[in-house]
């Protein structure tokens, strides 16, 4: 849905909105003809609070606006506060009650009959506020005498709630002013709320200084002091607890110790590798030796050169297969090589077995002597290790101790930092006292004439209001709407191609029939004659088919079935068609009634149909109009099956099809009964009629399953109810 989807809707609307904005003008002006007129009156106060300056970095002084803000947004709560405004509702009441004759406001005739009026004496009301007004106090609602007189101050008009509604106070934009604007039906009433609002103002400030005062603020100093000491002492006890453990922390002690002992077993597990790496070559150097040895003594010996032959095979497939990074085994292979090499030598080679003896012994020392070494430092690496686990086992009780000392101390120092807070609250307020340049600069003067009601603005703005709220309203409407509303809507939704789409017309005055057989001219008539045009086109789709009988049926009831079978037959007459309607929807046999027929499709059995007549003449009823005749149908909970069973309708129509042009059957809704399922095989074409202002449902998905089944017989969806601006959308 675009834009002008949209705007169509609401010109659809034009007229609802149009009379709720001007039903909202209208009440607008009733509401402000009979609304009393009110005075206003405006008082000035100077502030201060931009005069104040902040030392910068640079030596130079600015205006901390944030802080003015605040204070600025302090002040004008502190006018709103019950406080204040109580105090000058007392204050009025007190005055309207000793000065009847000049009271700002007077009570009718029947609030002086009213229970809450008799309720309390005047008496008991001015000892009341006065002493209030005298303690700077406010009335309570526990206490039932000063309940009575919170009921009697509303009466009066004087309680909290309506004094602050004709109340305005506000900062004068960028300046260090203040306005305090008050609108009441007395103009003197106004002008002495806005002058007393001040006087309160600084009378509430007073109050708290009196309160939050140097000595209040000293024996806050004092606390503090005692609270310093609590938190001093409680360090120094967690200081010697921690020296007479031997540590400043010995937890850390314990934690250190720990990581020291992981290195070491680190450490240890290398040098025991290597130590298994040597005392393995060790081992392997005096076979070696003790091989070389023995071959001096004779000669060369082919079993011992088969022997390191297989020997040194199954270290070089040994080395494969861990990917030749084995130095040890390298070097293994290499002695065997040249072992074998001696080996194979005759008797004339013994020096150079001697040399390699020689060797070996060589490499055999060295290695024992490494051998030695890691030995010693495994030896070193645990004693070491033994020495930091003496070291780990810290007293449980201490840690304990100290933990006590810690959680005390903590909520000691917390509770030194809620006084410090205090302290610094009281030495702020006796410093920032915000009353201390607050001058009134604008005297509120009662005001000569009321204000004006600005009747035409609001009128104007109340219009305005409604008629955007409507227009939006509508819109919302439109899109929680679920319905088609539009053919492409219907066709993006179901994927199925339209015959034809009809406008929605209100058929009140005419019926559909006489709408199609007038002539129309004039713009009021466009509905009606775009309805025209629209069957028009389908009565074109009809006869097109060369076609004689059509059924037409929806997927819902009150699709417009019969609407367009009675425009689309008036159509029909127009081009000289003798036209038959069946009306076969014993659910609903509207075309039955509208046409008042006498012959029922149910009393078919009882005629008779001799071979040399056609049609019997009493089997369908005559109308009001020329060519156009119609068989009716009881209304009643059946189907053509169980009405038609001993009737041979196929023949029955086929007879028929001699005497009309066009045989027009209506069927039941397809979504909730057979009957149209029964009626198909005797129809040539159909026509499925779906409406707009409806959503298509899983079982209209269903419904057109089986109309798209039926093949050539289908002649395809009529979209009834469309707006005409929608016809194209």
């Amino acid at each position: 849905m675009d834009l002008l989807y949209f705007l169509k809707v609401l010109f659809r609307r034009k007229w609802i909105i149009a009379a709720l904005s001007l039903l909202a003008v209208t009440t607008t002006f009733i509401l402000l003809l009979y609304k009393k007129p009110l005075f206003e009156s405006l008082a000035q106060y100077s502030t201060g609070f931009t005069a104040e300056k902040v030392r910068l970095a640079d030596g130079t002084t600015a205006i901390d606006l944030y802080t003015a803000d605040v204070k600025f947004n302090n002040a004008i709560e502190t006018f709103k506060s019950p406080k204040v405004i109580s105090m000058i509702s007392y204050k009025l009441l007190l005055h309207d009650l000793d000065n009847p004759l000049k009271a700002y406001r007077k009570l009718t005739i029947r609030q002086t009959e009213s229970s809450v009026y008799k309720s309390i004496t005047k008496d008991e009301i001015k000892r009341v506020l006065t002493d209030k007004v005298a303690k700077n106090d406010l009335l309570r609602s526990d206490n039932e005498t000063e309940k009575k007189l919170i009921e009697y101050l509303k009466l009066y008009g004087y309680d909290y709630d309506n004094l602050l509604k004709y109340l305005s106070i506000e900062r004068v934009e960028r300046t260090d002013y203040m306005n305090i604007t008050f609108r009441s039906d007395n103009a003197e009433l106004s002008s002495l709320v806005v002058n007393s609002m001040g006087e309160e103002f600084l009378n509430y400030y007073k109050n708290l200084s009196s309160i939050r005062s140097e000595e209040n603020a000293q024996s806050i100093k004092e606390l503090v002091s005692s609270q310093q000491n609590k938190v001093d002492s409680l360090g120094k006890r967690l200081l010697s607890e921690k020296m007479t453990q031997g540590s400043i922390d010995p937890v850390s002690r314990n934690t250190s110790a720990m990581e020291t002992v992981k290195e070491l077993e680190t450490k240890l597990a290398e040098e025991r590798s290597k130590y298994n790496e040597h005392a393995n070559r060790v081992a392997y150097l005096k076979a070696r030796l003790q091989s070389l040895q023995s071959g001096t003594t004779g000669t060369g010996n082919n079993d011992d050169v088969i022997r390191l032959t297989n020997k040194k095979n199954d270290l070089v497939a040994e080395l494969a297969r861990k990917g030749g990074s084995d130095p040890a085994l390298q070097q293994q292979i290499n002695d065997l090589r040249a072992e074998i090499i001696l080996k194979s030598n005759s008797g004339s080679n013994k020096s150079k077995v001697k040399d390699e003896i020689d060797k070996v012994t060589t490499q055999l020392n060295e290695e024992e002597a490494l051998l030695n070494a890691a030995n010693s430092t495994i030896s070193d690496y645990t004693s070491r290790i033994r020495r930091y686990m003496t070291m780990t086992n810290v007293n449980p009780g201490s840690d304990v101790k100290m933990d006590a000392i810690r959680t005390q101390l903590d909520m000691e120092n917390k509770q030194l930092g809620n006084v410090k807070e205090k302290y610094t609250l009281a030495v702020g307020l006796i410093k920032d006292d915000p009353t201390a340049n607050f001058i009134q600069t604008r005297i509120g003067q009662p005001a000569v004439d009321p204000e004006s009601k600005k009747t035409l603005l609001k009128m104007i703005l109340a219009g305005i209001s409604m008629f955007f709220l409507s227009a939006v309203f509508f819109i919302f409407l439109e899109i929680f709407d679920t319905s088609v509303k539009t053919p492409a809507i219907f066709s993006k939704q179901t994927g199925l191609k339209l015959t034809g789409v009809l406008n929605r017309v209100a058929f009140k005055k005419q019926t559909p029939a006489e709408t199609i057989l007038e002539d129309y001219e004039g713009r009021k008539f466009d509905q009606k004659n775009v309805f025209k045009n629209n069957i028009r086109k389908l009565r074109y789709e009809l006869l097109n088919s060369q076609k004689k009988i059509f059924l037409f049926t929806s997927t819902q009831k009150g699709a417009g079935k019969s609407t367009i079978i009675e425009a689309l037959a008036g159509s029909l007459l127009l081009s000289g068609k003798k036209v038959l309607l069946f009306d076969l929807n014993f659910s609903n046999n509207s075309l039955t009634r509208k046409f008042n027929t006498e012959h029922f499709i149910q009393d078919t059995g009882k005629n008779t149909m001799p071979d040399n007549q056609a049609v019997p003449q009493q089997l369908y009823s005559t109308t009001l109009y020329d060519n156009l005749c119609i068989i009716g149908c009881k209304e009643e909970n059946t189907t053509p099956a169980e009405v038609l069973y001993g009737v041979d309708l196929a023949e029955i129509l086929k007879k028929l099809e001699t005497v009309f042009d066009c045989i027009l059957i209506e069927g039941a809704a397809l979504n909730v009964y057979a009957d149209s399922k029964e009626l198909v095989q005797y129809a040539e074409g159909v026509f499925t009629v779906f409406s707009a202002t409806t959503p298509v449902t899983q079982l209209d998905t269903e419904s057109f399953k089986f109309i798209a089944s039926l093949g050539e017989r289908n002649n395809g969806i009529i979209l009834n109810n469309v707006f005409k601006d929608n016809i194209g959308a």
